[in-house]
């Protein structure tokens, strides 16, 4: 007895746990669904140890099943699925919360069973693209946004009349932006739509001007690529920016007036389009619009020139180019005169003038020789390069053309110009050495010389021996005094003595006076006998030949290499007063006769050079 009443408790309490175990509920409730119009959405519901009736709700309204409309999915409920087909979704009809519910086992089991409302969204593409709005006004098609630089711009991109509410993507150019904040609300006329408001917080830039804003709106039920959009473009405005086109400093460098051309653009951005003009100077010029041309260029075109441009924003910093226009030299004065006439041992200046870009450099000539007469400097010498020449102590080897060349460098070629020659007259009394030797053989024919420079030309000449004087030209018995040879102011005179013997060696006195003075030079004759002499005559011409070549060639030479210092610094050097009984006497001191006149007159032995002439020793006429 006691065993079958322990099976029978345990038999209660396991039917009354089967009992617990079998109250109704859901396995699978339904879920968050979107459906395009016309298409066929599945809810599901499914619940265990279904007893009770299964029903659904759309907007806490009841459903009934239709064909074609409303549909169970399995075909009926009593396998426990609840779930339903919602065919051809229409927005108007479908669209809304619903719920799936089960009524009670029986009336006294508390297990009815009620799901959480969710949403069949039946999907309503935007109405219209989506539209731009900048300071609460609508931006139309093609309308731009206009910014100044620098600024911040609020612009709002909504998208309307949509389920669900559309995504806005932002982008400029191709660049995606970040919005500030999306908001989404139901339309007021249609709350089962709704309206997407996306606004953005722009920062204008210079680079962004120009620049497609474009507002994207998304949705599921567009085709495909599943969106809309609306653009617009910015008009970012800042002040204008220049520069200059066609500055190649190695072009600027090589401009030539009359041979180059110069074209330079001015080149501003800007916003709106800026008015762009030149200066010269700090002076506004007239120009082609931006462009500045100048062909052919002249010096008058050197300059700084100025860019600048204008627009509503503001006005553009000047940019500045120097434009150097180079021109050969040219020589623009010479002086003080064409023609210097100076005292001799006085001081001179002459100066050069000229115009050139590059500023030219100086080179002074100095032609002795008077005759040439052509312009060539093959004859001078360089003297000097600084546009004043400065000639002190001046002697009568100073006297001659002097001619000024100015030249710069343009590019690589050298460009130059030679200056009308200057011919300087040195004017004092005769000049030259005091005393010298000459030599002849007994019996034949003696020369006795001398050389004096002066200037102007000696107007009187006289030779003095013993108690004898002759005049030049003239001659007396066996003496003839020649007519001067002239070479570049200088003159040599000779005394031509016939059958000579011993009794002529002695001093012989040369008096040259012209209008500023005289000088005397005394030449020594020595007599050579000729006993005996006959071999030696060969040898001594040949001697004498090879002595006139030499004497030529160190004569040259010293000529090209001891040119005449003409430095201004170097030209202090120590001259020799002519004494003023021997240079400035009068006619009257003259006439006291060779003995009298014999003291030579003075003069600086670095201003003037003499070439003494050869002496030639002649053999004795064989009778």
């Amino acid at each position: 007895m006691e065993m079958r009443g322990s099976f029978c408790f345990w038999k209660i309490l396991f039917l009354c746990m089967a009992t617990v175990d079998a109250l109704q509920r859901f396995i699978e409730v339904p879920m968050y669904t979107e459906v395009n119009p016309g298409a066929d959405a599945l809810l599901k519901c499914r619940i265990s140890e279904k007893k009770g009736v299964c029903q659904w709700q759309k907007d806490n309204k009841p459903v009934g099943m239709f064909r074609n409309k409303y549909e169970w999915a399995a075909g009926n409920t009593s396998g426990g699925d609840c779930s339903i087909w919602v065919r051809d979704a229409e927005h108007e009809y479908d669209d809304g919360q619903w719920q799936c519910q089960v009524s009670s086992s029986d009336y006294d089991t508390l297990d009815a069973q009620t799901s959480s409302p969710i949403d069949l969204v039946v999907r309503v593409p935007p109405k219209i693209p989506p539209r731009l709005l900048y300071n609460g006004s609508l931006v139309m098609p093609g309308q731009n946004i206009t910014v100044p630089a620098g600024g911040r711009a609020t612009i709002v991109c909504e998208a309307r009349y949509s389920n669900p509410p559309a995504y806005i993507e932002w982008y400029l150019g191709k660049e995606r932006l970040t919005a500030w904040s999306q908001t989404n609300s139901t339309e007021t006329e249609r709350p089962r739509v709704w309206a997407a408001r996306s606004v953005l917080e722009l920062g204008a830039t210079r680079p962004a001007h120009g620049k497609r804003l474009t507002c994207r709106a998304h949705h599921p039920s567009l085709l495909p690529p599943h969106y809309r959009e609306s653009f617009t473009k910015l008009d970012v405005t800042f002040p204008p920016e220049v520069t200059i086109v066609g500055t190649d400093i190695n072009n600027l460098q090589r401009l030539e007036e009359g041979s180059s051309s110069l074209t330079l653009e001015c080149k501003a951005e800007g916003n709106p389009s800026p008015y762009v003009w030149w200066t010269k100077n700090g002076q506004v010029i007239a120009t082609t619009g931006p462009l500045l041309i100048r062909a052919p260029v002249s010096r008058n075109d050197s300059g700084i020139y100025g860019c600048q441009a204008r627009n509503p924003s503001g006005t553009s910093d000047s940019i500045r180019v120097e434009i150097d226009i180079k021109y050969p030299p040219r020589v623009t004065w010479v002086g003080p005169d064409t023609v210097v006439e100076a005292n001799l041992f006085s001081e001179v200046t002459l100066e050069c003038k000229a115009e050139g870009n590059p500023s030219p450099s100086y080179q002074w000539y100095h032609n002795p020789n008077l005759s040439a007469l052509n312009g060539h400097l093959e004859d001078g010498y360089a003297i000097s390069s600084t546009p004043q020449l400065l000639l002190h102590n001046v002697s009568y080897t100073q006297h001659g053309r002097y001619t000024c060349i100015a030249t710069n460098h343009i590019g690589l070629q050298e460009k130059s110009h030679q200056s009308e020659a200057i011919t300087l007259n040195v004017l004092g009394p005769p000049v030259g050495e005091p005393a010298s030797t000459a030599h002849a053989w007994s019996g034949g024919e003696g020369r006795v010389q001398a050389a004096v420079c002066a200037d102007p030309p000696p107007r009187r000449a006289i030779w003095f021996w013993g108690s004898l004087r002759l005049d030049v030209p003239s001659h007396v018995g066996r003496y003839k005094s020649l007519e001067p040879t002239n070479i570049n102011g200088c003159y040599r005179y000779s005394l031509v003595i016939s059958g000579t013997s011993v009794t002529d060696a002695r001093e012989y006195v040369l008096q040259v006076e012209n209008e500023r003075g005289f000088s005397t030079h005394s030449v020594s004759l020595t007599v050579h006998e000729t006993a005996h002499v006959a071999p030696l005559i060969a040898a001594a011409l040949l001697v004498a030949a090879l002595l006139v070549v030499v004497l030529c060639l160190v004569v040259r030479c010293r000529r090209r290499r001891e040119s005449v210092e003409y430095k201004t610094d170097d030209l202090d050097s120590e001259k020799t007063v002519l004494p003023a009984d021997a240079v400035y006497s009068s006619q009257s001191q003259a006439g006291t006769g060779a003995r009298a006149a014999a003291p030579g007159a003075r003069y600086s032995p670095g201003a003037l050079q003499v070439r003494r002439a050869p002496v030639v020793l002649q053999p004795p006429t064989t009778v």
